[in-house]
């Protein structure tokens, strides 16, 4: 799932497919029958504990922008409460996305979001929060436009300022061509722009490192693994090479892979880690943290065929990360911490299974 296309359907520019029951019931068989089957936590790899999770606006907003529900202060206590239970360091509260001017929302400037922010660091002191912020290449964010770019950078910087944040996280995407239910949300793309793609996204990062030399910056990419076929631009290991260099952690979407066979995904999961293993080794004048990113939302009917949730459901994939880290080294910890997508659509069971196997 693209984060953008789940940020457009909570503000119902896109319809659930949980608002449809009879999706919603089958989703929960599926989940369920292939959750309850798999081995009891057993796995004791050397993994960290760095987690973060992807949560919607409505921290910032004061309201749930799927149905206008006010933020109340049980809301923010009981979210503030969750990730600490479950121990998430990493707060990602979306505040954009960015506007096709390179400029962020309102919203995420108001006193309103001032005063939620401090509320989450007195309920929750060891908590991290990092506003979330990017887009869709060509839908709201053109990084071929220097004057989008200098928009973006500055508000950016903004952001972090009138929020009294430590850094931010940013999530840039490029849906690839031959989807026709994708082809609707990112269809203006120009001849050459997936080539210069990493370049843009890379050369935005540098920028907002210099201009923030202190800040903890988060980025995120698809997984690197060979035989994973998401809808997103997939980055090759050189261009991440050059990207750790400006960022202070870095998840891999470990999900929507297009596998449905157990071994591959466990192939190519293996292959993700060893990619890991690598930038480890690139000399850098900082150390990064390397978060592997997993799901816990149903798509769209017509999403589905890139993810599989008889593979990539919660204690699978978890299981399958610990048993590829082992594989690749027993002593060495590649994986500082789990990612996950998204807050808004993790229930109860779903975070007790996240505890349990992670």
């Amino acid at each position: 799932m693209s984060h953008y296309i789940a940020i457009d359907k909570s503000l119902k520019l896109f319809r659930l497919s949980r608002n449809n029951w009879c999706n919603w019931f089958v989703a929960i068989l599926t989940y369920t029958s292939f959750s309850c089957s798999q081995p009891e936590p057993v796995i004791n790899a050397p993994i960290g504990q760095q987690n973060a999770v992807w949560s919607e606006s409505r921290y910032l907003r004061g309201h749930k922008p799927s149905t206008k529900e006010p933020l109340t202060e049980e809301h923010l206590l009981d979210y503030a409460q969750t990730l600490k239970s479950n121990n998430i360091k990493y707060a990602y509260l979306f505040a954009g996305p960015f506007q096709k001017d390179g400029h962020l929302p309102e919203y995420p400037f108001s006193k309103l979001a001032i005063n939620n922010i401090k509320k989450l660091k007195r309920y929750y002191p060891e908590i991290v929060i990092l506003p979330w912020v990017g887009g869709i290449q060509n839908k709201t964010v053109f990084l071929d436009d220097s004057l989008w770019v200098k928009n973006a950078l500055d508000d950016s910087q903004k952001l972090m300022r009138t929020l009294n944040v430590s850094g931010l996280h940013v999530d840039l995407e490029f849906i690839l061509k031959g989807d026709p239910y994708l082809e609707r949300i990112a269809s203006d793309r120009k001849t050459g722009d997936k080539e210069v793609y990493a370049n843009n996204v890379n050369d935005f990062h540098k920028k907002l490192r210099s201009l923030n030399p202190n800040a903890f910056i988060s980025s995120v990419v698809v997984s690197t693994a060979p035989d994973t076929k998401p809808w997103k631009r997939k980055t090759s290991i050189n261009e991440i090479k050059e990207l750790i260099k400006y960022v202070d952690q870095l998840s891999f979407l470990y999900y929507d892979t297009f596998i449905s066979n157990q071994t591959v995904f466990e192939q190519n999961c293996h292959s993700q880690i060893m990619d890991i293993q690598t930038l480890r080794n690139t000399k850098l004048s900082h150390k990064v943290q390397y978060l592997m990113a997993i799901g816990t939302f149903v798509n769209e009917r017509p999403l589905r065929k890139y993810r599989d949730l008889k593979i990539e459901n919660i204690p699978n994939s978890i299981c399958t990360i610990k048993r590829s880290s082992l594989k690749v080294s027993q002593e060495l910890q590649l994986v500082d911490g789990l990612a996950i997508y998204c807050e808004w659509e993790t229930n109860e069971t779903e975070w007790n299974d996240i505890s349990k196997y992670w």
